[in-house]
């Protein structure tokens, strides 16, 4: 990408850097801006899961988009929110990377849901529910006291997530080519989205490594599509997924003691079918009337925030308002 959009007239362009960085599991996503908080550049990358690369690897990758938008330049802060990387060991590592290397000269990391949260409601209080290739929910409350409930990865949890929803197609086709479950279309449409002749396949793709996490993630929208026209065992699929992203925003409004009608903004590829996940979301948060709300930035913004938080600058919201405009723009978040 790399636009160069200035919001404020009349400000002076100082020496001073900010950085926000979303470090993803199929991308990275920095923008750049100056101590007024004009917006100067943004550009993409590749992945950038700590859990992947490693701290080594994560910041060469950073430092590389940093230089590409600014050779030479240094960050006066740069904030990361970097999935795989929720605790406290592998941010002090990566920090540590990138404040050796000058890519920073002062680096917060923080995992990638709390720069989605950040962003997500503009550096206010509030729940975001994240369903991406993975899943977890993540809040805030006035007093800044944070709960979180799922995002225990694939093997533990990720309930609702696109990886999840997949996952339970591919069981429930295969019990269908077995006969011991009830038939469905999956066992047809399954077979060419994830690229399989026959079910007989998919032992050698799966535990070969053919069908990575992300590929099978990819192929969540054909969940959806059945159960659009009415295959009963896409509709249970989505609902038990629903249901369980529902009760985890449950529990963290509980845990932060949130209003009856919490704000959550949801956040996530599977959330382009949100028509169909409200109800299973609604049931599943039980006593909570949930007011589902679109994110008002990117994660990268929203770790951009942070960045200024920790210099201790207060972004006005008139600013923020214009980084919502231009993402509004470009297609983001």
């Amino acid at each position: 990408m790399g636009r160069l959009p200035i919001f404020l007239t009349g400000t002076q362009l100082t020496d001073e850097l900010y950085v926000g960085v979303d470090a993803g599991g199929t991308h990275t996503r920095m923008v750049l801006a100056d101590r007024h908080g004009a917006l100067l550049a943004d550009l993409e990358g590749g992945p950038g899961n700590y859990q992947l690369l490693g701290a080594q690897q994560l910041t060469a990758l950073i430092e590389a988009l940093l230089q590409q938008l600014r050779p030479g330049a240094t960050a006066t802060v740069l904030c990361a929110g970097v999935a795989g990387a929720g605790r406290e060991a592998e941010q002090v590592s990566l920090r540590g990377h990138l404040e050796n290397r000058g890519v920073a000269d002062r680096a917060l990391i923080v995992s990638d849901a709390r720069a989605a949260l950040e962003g997500a409601h503009a550096g206010q209080p509030g729940v975001v529910c994240i369903a991406g290739t993975g899943s977890m929910v993540l809040g805030r409350n006035a007093a800044g006291d944070e709960a979180r409930a799922g995002g225990w990865g694939p093997a533990l949890g990720d309930e609702g997530s696109a990886y999840a929803l997949v996952m339970a197609g591919v069981r429930r086709a295969l019990q269908a080519v077995d006969g011991s479950g009830k038939q469905t279309r999956l066992q047809q449409d399954l077979l060419p989205a994830l690229g399989l002749a026959v079910w007989s396949d998919v032992i050698a793709a799966t535990y070969g490594g053919e069908l990575t996490r992300e590929r099978i993630a990819e192929v969540c929208p054909t969940i959806f599509a059945a159960a659009r026209v009415g295959d009963e065992v896409a509709a249970e699929i989505i609902t038990s997924g629903g249901l369980s992203l529902g009760a985890q925003v449950a529990a963290v409004a509980r845990r932060l003691h949130l209003s009856s009608t919490p704000a959550v903004a949801c956040v996530g590829g599977v959330f382009a079918e949100l028509d169909v996940l409200r109800a299973p979301l609604a049931a599943g948060a039980g006593e909570f009337t949930l007011q589902l709300i679109r994110p008002e930035l990117s994660a990268s913004l929203g770790a951009l925030l942070l960045a200024f938080s920790t210099a201790g600058i207060s972004v006005p919201a008139a600013v923020t308002s214009a980084w919502a405009s231009d993402e509004a723009r470009s297609g983001q978040p």
